[in-house]
C-alpha cells in the first residue's frame, strides 16, 4: 500500500515535469530581454551620473581657472574738454633806453648793470661849462633888453605929454601944423620902439627858458622805477643826440603777451584772473585786454596780461605756459589709458563683458575697436561700438584674448 502512495506521488511528479518545462522554454527570451533592459538601463543611469559629474567638475576647473579683472562702468557724453596751453613772453611793462636829446660830452655815469633806480634818480651827466657860459651871455643880453625897455618907455610917456601939449597949441593957432605932425610920428616911433623892446625882453627871458631846459636835460634821470639792464658808454664819450647811455626796463610791473588763435581769444575777457605755469610754480595774472589786430604771419591775436604776484624769481625774457579749456562737441565715452590695447590700422580696441550663463561673476570678453580723439595725462575720450553703461576691464590686457572666460570683482568703478 506503501508502494502504491510512493507510485502515486512519482506519477504526479513525472506529470507535472513536462509543464514546468514548457513555461521556461516559452519565456526564456522574455526573460533575457528583460534582464538587458534592466543591465542597459542601470548602464545608462550610471553614464548619466558619470557624465553629469565630469561636466561639473570641468565647470568648476573652467571657473578655477578664470582670471580675475577690474572693470569699470561707462558713461556716454555729448562733448569733452581739451586742455591748449600756450606759451607767452614775460615782458617788462616799460623798456627804454635812456640817452641826452643835445650832443654834449658825457661827465658822469652815477649808475650800472643791475642796478635798481626809482623815478627821478639821476642816471648821469653832461658837462656843463659850455651851458653855463650861454647862460652869463643871455643874462646879459635880458638885463639889456629889459634897460632898452624901460629907456624906451621913459620916452614914450615923454613924447606922449608933449603930443598932448602940442594938440592944445594947435587949437589955439599958437604952432604949425607940421610941428604937430613931427611931435605926433615921434609918439608913433616911440610906440612901434616899445613893442620892439618889449619883444626883446620876451624873446631873451625864452632862451633862457631855453637853456635852463638844456641844462635839466643835460642831468639825465630815471622815467621810471626799475632796473639798469645796460650801461652803453663811459664817461669822457662825445655824444651825438639822441645816442643811448643807459637802458632800463620796468622790472617791478611785469607783463605775459601771449599769441592765441582767435577761436581761444573769444573765450577770454579783459579783467578775467588767469594762472599762469612758470617752472613748476604758478603766476597770478590779470588779463589786460587782446589786441584786434591779427598777425598775419603767425595767424594769431595778442592778449596782454598783468602780473599781479609780487615776486622777484620772475624776470623779463623768460616764458610762461597759459592753458585753457576748450569744449569740443563729440559723442564718446572716457576710458582709462589702462583699458586701451592697440589694434590695427591706427585704431584701438577695448574689452567688454558679455554674462557667462547669466552669472554675475563670470564673464566672457568682447573686443571692441575705438578711436582715439583726444588724450591727457592718465585718460583718452573714445568713439566707437560702445553703449552707455557697459562695462569694460580697466586693465591688465597683456593677459587677455577675445572670448576667454573672467572672473569679475565685485567693486565696478565708474568713469564720467
Amino acid at each position: 500500500m506503501v508502494n502504491n502512495v510512493m507510485t502515486g506521488k512519482n506519477d504526479k511528479v513525472i506529470e507535472d515535469a513536462p509543464e514546468a518545462g514548457s513555461f521556461y522554454t516559452r519565456n526564456k527570451y522574455r526573460i533575457l530581454l528583460g534582464a538587458i533592459l534592466a543591465l542597459a538601463l542601470c548602464g545608462a543611469i550610471i553614464f548619466a551620473r558619470s557624465s553629469a559629474l565630469a561636466s561639473l567638475s570641468e565647470d568648476q576647473a573652467v571657473h578655477t581657472q578664470a582670471l580675475v579683472v577690474n572693470t569699470l562702468k561707462i558713461v556716454a557724453k555729448d562733448h569733452y574738454q581739451v586742455k591748449q596751453k600756450y606759451s607767452g613772453n614775460i615782458v617788462a611793462g616799460r623798456e627804454s633806453d635812456h640817452g641826452f636829446d643835445k650832443a654834449g660830452l658825457l661827465a658822469d655815469v652815477l649808475v650800472d648793470e643791475g642796478d635798481q633806480v626809482k623815478k627821478g634818480d639821476i642816471l648821469a651827466r653832461l658837462d656843463m661849462r659850455r651851458l653855463e657860459a650861454s647862460k652869463k651871455i643871455l643874462d646879459a643880453a635880458l638885463a639889456e633888453a629889459k634897460a632898452l625897455n624901460v629907456e624906451t618907455k621913459a620916452l614914450l610917456d615923454r613924447a606922449e605929454a608933449t603930443y598932448d601939449r602940442y594938440r592944445i597949441l594947435l587949437d589955439k593957432k599958437h604952432i604949425s601944423e607940421q610941428k604937430f605932425d613931427q611931435v605926433k610920428f615921434d609918439l608913433i616911433a616911440l610906440k612901434a620902439r616899445k613893442v620892439a623892446t618889449a619883444a626883446a625882453v620876451t624873446q631873451s627871458e625864452a632862451r633862457l627858458e631855453s637853456l635852463e631846459t638844456d641844462r635839466a636835460l643835460a642831468t639825465l634821470t630815471a622815467r621810471f622805477e626799475g632796473s639798469v639792464v645796460r650801461r652803453y658808454l663811459d664817461e669822457g664819450t662825445a655824444l651825438n643826440a639822441a645816442t643811448p647811455v643807459i637802458r632800463l626796463i620796468e622790472d617791478r610791473k611785469l607783463e605775459i603777451h601771449v599769441g592765441l588763435p582767435s577761436a581761444a581769444a573769444s573765450l577770454l575777457t579783459p579783467g578775467e584772473n588767469h594762472i599762469f605755469d612758470f617752472q613748476g610754480s604758478r603766476i597770478t595774472t590779470k588779463l589786460r585786454t587782446i589786441l584786434k589786430k591779427l598777425d598775419q604771419s603767425t595767424r594769431t591775436v595778442t592778449a596782454i596780461f598783468d602780473v599781479t604776484d609780487k615776486t622777484t624769481d620772475i624776470r623779463s625774457g623768460n616764458l610762461a605756459r597759459l592753458t585753457i579749456d576748450m569744449d569740443i562737441q563729440q559723442k564718446g565715452f572716457w576710458l582709462p589709458s589702462s583699458a586701451l590695447a592697440e589694434s590695427r590700422r591706427g585704431l584701438w580696441s577695448v574689452y567688454t563683458l558679455k554674462p557667462h550663463k547669466n552669472s554675475a561673476e563670470y564673464a566672457t570678453l568682447l573686443r571692441q575697436e575705438l578711436q582715439v580723439l583726444y588724450t591727457n595725462s592718465d585718460h583718452v575720450f573714445v568713439r566707437g561700438t560702445l553703449r552707455d553703461g557697459d562695462r569694460v576691464v580697466s586693465g591688465g590686457l597683456h593677459r587677455l584674448v577675445p572670448g576667454q572666460l573672467v572672473r569679475i570683482t565685485g567693486k565696478t568703478d565708474h568713469v564720467e
